[in-house]
């Protein structure tokens, strides 16, 4: 059986549902309620609301629907329905079988009922390295909230290897947004916020993957005799993993590093300490060696103790790198190359 776009489409517009409890339809529509405990998809959030999951078996694979609702804030009216926040669609294949229709991030605006004709994109498309491997996605914004779609298929490398797919969107709760007092989404999103924002999602999201789906190969690293374009803006031979740095975050020192392997200009950001364990992104944003303007760019992190940080590097060379910045803490945290 194809497992085309439009029979995902088809798929949504009978699946989304203004409330949680009419999920229990989805008996007739070939979709089962299953528990929460055998959907392979969880989300960790304290936002107060439901959730359901669904689950329906095809010929070369088995999807899986699982949704988030908060409800609605106190200021909207109490008829109106919850607040569909968190929408995934996740699939199992057959071993050997491939997915035949690639599909983009932006697509999704289009795909999901709640959001054709509500929503619009706020910033760039761009692709995350995860810990589930690369992820797809497009930051747009529904109600006044900011969201982010997303897209991640890993296909079998061997016949006896089964493949999945991942595809959904997740918005701030209009709940959340009422406590908590956040501004209104930019109109226009900065890259670096879109993936810090893409970042905190996936570190909540669990994704279990079959155990022996094929999980794309981390990129690998430049030869001796390969020029890579340097975090700093430069095309200079390049370190064969990245540049090592030395961090101070609230006084505590640890160490980190500055990989390459991402496309010119940017790439992962990896941090350690005795307190914490935190990864991110670093991407350059102008200036050039030899020029009025030192290379410059920013960066973020986000760790497994739930705080996060982000600033701002300078480079007065190729092996000079100084980067300042704040956690959400309001604390320091500073790094320069080791020595």
């Amino acid at each position: 059986m194809k497992y085309r776009a439009a029979l995902i489409g088809g798929m949504f517009a009978s699946l989304v549902m203004a409330t949680p409890q009419m999920a229990q339809a989805q008996q007739t529509g070939g979709f089962e309620q299953i528990p929460k405990d055998q959907s392979p998809v969880l989300f960790a959030t304290n936002t107060e609301g439901q959730n359901s999951f669904l689950r329906q078996y095809r010929d070369n694979s088995t999807v899986f629907v699982g949704r988030w609702y908060a409800p609605r804030s106190a200021s909207e009216s109490p008829a109106a329905a919850s607040d569909l926040y968190l929408e995934t669609v996740y699939t199992t294949s057959a071993p050997g079988f491939r997915f035949s229709t690639a599909m983009a991030s932006e697509q999704l605006l289009d795909m999901f009922d709640a959001l054709k004709g509500r929503s619009s994109l706020n910033g760039a498309n761009f692709i995350q390295e995860t810990r589930y491997g690369p992820i797809a996605l497009s930051p747009f914004i529904r109600n006044g909230s900011q969201c982010v779609s997303f897209v991640g298929q890993w296909d079998p490398q061997t016949p006896a290897e089964r493949g999945s797919r991942l595809l959904g969107y997740y918005c701030t709760p209009t709940q959340a947004q009422a406590t908590s007092g956040t501004s209104a989404p930019l109109n226009g999103l900065p890259m670096i916020e879109a993936q810090e924002f893409a970042a905190g999602f996936f570190g909540r999201l669990n994704l279990e993957l079959p155990e022996n789906s094929a999980i794309a190969a981390a990129v690998a690293g430049p030869t001796d005799d390969t020029a890579l374009q340097q975090p700093e803006g430069e095309t200079t031979p390049a370190p064969i993993d990245g540049i090592s740095i030395v961090t101070n975050w609230q006084s505590v020192r640890g160490t980190g590093e500055l990989r390459f392997d991402q496309p010119s200009g940017e790439g992962t950001m990896i941090l350690d300490d005795e307190k914490r364990h935190c990864e991110g992104i670093w991407r350059h944003e102008g200036g050039a060696y030899q020029s009025d303007t030192l290379p410059f760019g920013s960066w973020y992190v986000y760790c497994n103790d739930s705080s996060f940080a982000r600033g701002h590097y300078t480079s007065e060379s190729p092996a000079i790198v100084t980067g300042n910045g704040k956690d959400n803490q309001g604390q320091a945290v500073y790094f320069r190359q080791a020595n």
